[in-house]
């Protein structure tokens, strides 16, 4: 096993996280297997160095095993896979880890957000997990979206190296805060505020820090939001329609349907009630999205509000267009 110190802080810190009970039924019919293989990986002490080489000596059964207990929907390719990818396919879920730094985990070929995001400070992790492991699997998965890092959203539609967030107490109190008082027409259902309400009554009872400490998110945030509406200006709407094109958002929900179908397993009760998630999710991607763009159109000239409506316009047809996700979700089944 690896054994950098971040790496390790890591895992000691996802020794007391609790993974859904959907995620453990799930995985359940293989883990017998599972851990016949993971017993020879320790043995053979496997790092990122010789993973591949390791998964290359399996019989195509236990290739089979790896792919359904981390639940990738394709076969298992060794060749195509990198060190990360076919490390984290040997590890139990909470042993799974970003290393290179990109904001995803590589399983497999699969990209997952980790469940306790690594750019939180210790004592943030520590009241975190206190508060995800005391919900239900709904409310659990729903609060895994205040954890999404706008700056992932960033370098993916920019193109550049990603630069985490620093989610400390405040951050995530102006993420609640958002998801609870939508701001410019922005929409938060019923069902995804009480799971919200649940997460920060839980959470907020179990942090011990500083509530009152200024927030370093809160400058990165404005940075971010500062250097969108420049690109706003600056590039022009049909450029800026080229970078922030459907295809990149479309990556982004498909990381987060990926971790659902992972906590929850692909059963069609599960996928039903993943669709609902994963809607909401993209919901609440595109009001940021809207909302910043609204913040801008404060300050623009006349001459510009064609070009504004037009943008809020192509936001507002790729949620009304958008495929119906549970019909998403069973074409990504099969």
């Amino acid at each position: 096993m690896e054994t950098s110190t971040a790496y390790q802080s890591y895992l000691n810190v996802m020794q007391n996280y609790q993974t859904t009970q959907g995620r453990k039924d799930y995985q359940a019919p293989f883990a017998e297997s599972f851990e016949l293989i993971y017993s020879k990986a320790q043995e053979e002490d496997i790092k990122l160095s010789n993973a591949k080489n390791f998964l290359e000596s399996l019989s195509q059964s236990e290739i089979r095993t790896l792919q359904k207990y981390s639940g990738l929907a394709d076969s298992i390719n060794v060749n195509s896979l990198s060190a990360e990818g076919a490390y984290n396919l040997l590890m139990h879920d909470n042993e799974q880890y970003d290393f290179d730094g990109n904001g995803t985990a590589e399983v497999g070929i699969g990209k997952h957000i980790l469940p306790v995001p690594k750019n939180m400070p210790a004592d943030v992790q520590e009241a975190y997990i206190s508060a995800m492991n005391s919900l239900s699997d709904k409310d659990k998965l729903m609060a895994m979206t205040l954890t999404f890092d706008p700056a992932h959203l960033d370098s993916v539609i920019n193109n550049k190296a990603y630069t985490p967030t620093n989610m400390d107490y405040n951050y995530l109190k102006s993420r609640v805060e958002n998801m609870l008082n939508p701001q410019n027409g922005g929409y938060t259902s019923v069902e995804a505020k009480e799971s919200i309400t649940a997460f920060w009554n839980a959470f907020d009872a179990a942090y011990t820090g500083d509530k009152t400490q200024s927030s370093q998110s809160q400058s990165e945030e404005n940075s971010a939001v500062e250097k969108f509406l420049y690109d706003l200006r600056t590039k022009g709407a049909a450029k800026f329609l080229a970078d922030l094109n459907q295809e990149k958002i479309d990556k982004m929900v498909e990381e987060y349907k990926q971790k659902l179908i992972d906590e929850m397993g692909d059963s069609p009760e599960a996928m039903e009630k993943i669709a609902k998630l994963v809607d909401e999710f993209k919901k609440n991607l595109i009001e940021e999205m809207k909302e910043k763009m609204e913040e801008e159109l404060k300050n623009k000239d006349v001459n510009s509000v064609k070009i504004d409506t037009f943008i809020m316009t192509m936001l507002n047809n790729m949620q009304e267009e958008e495929t119906k996700p549970l019909e998403k979700l069973l074409q990504f089944k099969n």
